[in-house]
């Protein structure tokens, strides 16, 4: 593929009255930083502007204390001191060479506005709607007409401290069904008989005119647009026309509204935005286009797409064919923000494409959850580790030999960011006959093919490494280690699910084998392809994410009658987080998993359990059990050579560390970030001890230099 290929997407489009340089729009996404975290949140966007993205947006901002989503650290334009701080993060992205784009919202009937016990306004209020789902809790008041030219005014007055702050874009939130735009519009919440509901043209006044209101008070110091979804996917909970329909009222609204706006962002989905940003077990790229897909046709603005768009041709067809005129993005550029650097410069190998696992959504669904990613463990340390995703400081000690053992996510990464720091020589040693750890059998499982990549980008990067040599096939004992002349070891052996496994439920062991004659399977064995599996599978799962729910979806899709039991409230509670629990419980619905929540076992005999439930038990017949249970980290060896440190000298050995899972099982978001942590920190005083980070926070009697890497914070313990 030639070069000029893509010449396309580095086209610059004109704003109304700015210009982007590029077609790479990184549209608006929480981080955990918001306004009030001012340098972290200007170090995460100002990497995308030096990575190429010619638009940066921060995320949604509130326009007024009544609309706080406290605890949630999202965007705030309030008064002044918010100015301040915005100004700090748009002077970065300019640094990079994009433009600055703010996204304002009022929240509608979901603000909990629990900072300032304020009082938000909402467009037909229904007790217990939004945030608190508790009727008694109340709702947002009822918008009466004499309120709306103030809640106007709001907007106006965020979107000029937004211009105050040098942002280039204002995008005003339509999307999701959040905002109190998108209320007006859409019939399910709007039911008002005013001059502000009923008629299309009363529910869009409201937009019609806050839109006409911001532009004039802004002028053309900043593009405005509006952030609109087109569907909100709702036909399914019976609301028939009543949601927003792509081939209903959007096409409208676009006609309607387009001389008011100068650009518009389009996306899907309602309250349940995992429409929107749906995993990769359950989408693919471009998975928006049947929606908005065709809806540049109903206006003369420019137009952004998203739907995990990842790879540079499919962006190419996206611009070529009318679809849009940016490619919208927000974990896309995540993974890698320097993806748009690295397509201009022929260095498309090299891009750390987003594997959709949604860590990154799970943080934004959890409470002042910051920003983190599987692919990018730099992501969210450009600030406060300094951290660059792309550049490594040349090791102290580079002229050390090192030995990783394990080639698992922490290994690679362990091992490929000692191999950029440049040090002389480093193996990385597995005994498997490839490299990858546990995502060998993970990304076997229904709809997790893509986690591939994460294995697939550090091969790559390790085929360009010299200094780096891979060697498979090996197991390495305590004594072969001591033998082999390396001076620093890195034990990265993982871990393995263990079925005895201890409950977090009650710390007990679940020990079946007897009753099910050694028929007690791990997720592994399962996975392996080599364990005999009986036709009636009990699933024990209290493990809470992807892993029990894959393995009852991959064993119920190959024929077994599979039963999942959990004594957690739902099967795979975490998967509430990455968005993905709906589309999961429809799928094994649909193969005919039977689903026990909040159970526990009880007796059992050689061919069935009594399966625990609030209502009482539920006898399950039963020829294999599989355990997904507690993950035991594979440490025997670590601790074998650190009993043997009096042999150390003498081998020429200095050191010994583990990270990842034989450090501590958890996510594989964590194991890759423990390996790129102790490769980046390897020439510190003592690489175990994690280096000291800046405390982005309120200090009394504070400097600047409480805020920088040579000031105060560095010194502090963390």
């Amino acid at each position: 593929m030639s070069a000029d290929r893509y010449d396309i997407l580095f086209e610059p489009v004109v704003i109304g009255p700015k210009t982007a340089p590029n077609r790479f729009w990184q549209t608006p996404h929480a981080s955990g930083f918001g306004t009030e975290y001012p340098d972290m949140q200007a170090a995460y966007r100002g990497m995308k502007a030096e990575g190429g993205w010619g638009v940066v947006f921060t995320e949604a901002t509130s326009v007024a204390p009544e609309t706080d989503k406290g605890p949630y650290v999202l965007g705030r334009l309030w008064d002044e001191g918010d100015i301040r701080n915005s100004r700090r993060i748009v002077e970065r992205i300019h640094a990079g060479g994009a433009l600055a784009g703010v996204e304002l919202e009022y929240h509608a009937s979901m603000s909990v506005a629990s900072e300032g016990r304020l009082v938000a306004h909402a467009v037909d209020p229904v007790a217990g709607e939004g945030t608190l789902p508790i009727a008694y809790a109340g709702t947002a008041a009822a918008i009466h007409e004499r309120d709306i030219a103030r809640i106007q005014d709001l907007h106006v007055r965020a979107a000029l401290r937004a211009v105050d702050a040098g942002y280039d874009l204002i995008t005003l939130h339509c999307g999701h069904a959040a905002s109190l735009i998108s209320h007006f519009l859409i019939p399910y919440y709007n039911t008002r008989t005013d001059a502000y509901g009923g008629a299309f043209e009363n529910r869009a006044r409201f937009a019609r005119e806050t839109l006409t209101k911001v532009r004039a008070a802004v002028g053309d110091r900043a593009a405005v647009g509006m952030r609109f979804g087109v569907d909100t996917l709702d036909a399914p909970l019976g609301l028939g026309d009543r949601g927003m329909r792509h081939d209903g009222e959007a096409p409208r609204v676009l006609q309607y509204l387009d001389d008011v706006v100068d650009y518009w962002d389009l996306i899907i989905g309602g309250v349940d935005w995992g429409q929107d940003a749906q995993s990769s077990r359950t989408a693919r790229e471009n998975h928006e286009a049947p929606f908005t897909g065709r809806m540049k046709q109903y206006t003369t603005k420019p137009v952004v797409n998203v739907g995990r768009l990842n790879s540079p041709d499919t962006m190419v067809k996206v611009i070529s064919s009318g679809q849009a005129d940016f490619i919208g993005a927000a974990r896309a550029g995540i993974s890698d923000p320097f993806l748009p650097a690295k397509i201009r410069d022929g260095a498309i190998d090299d891009i750390r494409e987003c594997i959709g696992c949604n860590m990154c959504v799970s943080r934004a669904n959890t409470a002042n959850g910051r920003i983190v990613c599987t692919q990018n463990p730099t992501i969210g340390e450009e600030f406060r580790r300094g951290w660059h995703p792309e550049s490594f400081e040349t090791a102290a000690n580079r002229d050390r030999a090192v030995l990783v053992v394990g080639a698992g996510s922490a290994g690679l990464e362990c091992a490929m960011v000692l191999g950029k720091r440049g040090f002389d020589m480093v193996h990385l040693v597995d005994a498997a006959e490839e490299v990858g750890g546990s995502l060998n059998w993970i990304t076997k499982l229904p709809g997790r093919q893509e986690w591939r990549h994460v294995v697939e980008y550090r091969e790559h990067q390790l085929s360009k490494l010299k200094n780096v040599t891979t060697i498979l096939n090996t197991r390495l004992s305590a004594d072969d280690i001591l033998d082999y002349g390396a001076e620093i070891v890195v034990v990265a052996t993982g871990s393995h699910y263990a079925a005895d496994a201890v409950s977090p439920y009650d710390r007990r062991p679940l020990l079946l084998g007897d009753s099910f004659r050694g028929n007690v399977l791990t997720p592994e064995e399962v996975m392996s392809g080599e364990a005999t599996i009986g036709n009636r599978v009990l699933i024990w799962d209290t493990d809470g994410y992807f892993v029990g729910p894959g393995i009852a979806e991959h064993l119920a899709a190959h024929g077994h009658e599979v039963t999942a039991v959990t004594p957690a409230s739902a099967f795979g509670p975490y998967l509430h987080h990455t968005m993905e629990d709906a589309r999961m419980t429809e799928d094994l619905r649909a193969l005919g998993v039977r689903v026990f929540p909040s159970s526990g076992l009880g007796r059992a005999d050689a061919d069935a359990v009594a399966v625990e439930t609030l209502a009482g038990a539920v006898e399950v017949g039963v020829d294999t059990v599989v355990v997904v249970g507690q993950r035991v980290a594979d440490s025997d060896l670590y601790r074998e050579l650190q009993d043997r440190r009096s042999e150390w000298s003498g081998a020429g050995l200095t050191s010994v560390y583990r990270i990842g899972d034989a450090l501590r099982p958890s996510f594989i978001a964590d194991a890759v970030f423990s390996g790129h942590r102790l490769a980046r920190e390897i020439d510190s005083p003592n690489p175990d001890e994690p280096q000291p980070y800046i405390r982005e926070r309120r200090l009394l009697n504070a400097t600047e230099t409480d805020f920088t890497r040579t000031g105060p914070a560095q010194s502090r313990t963390v």
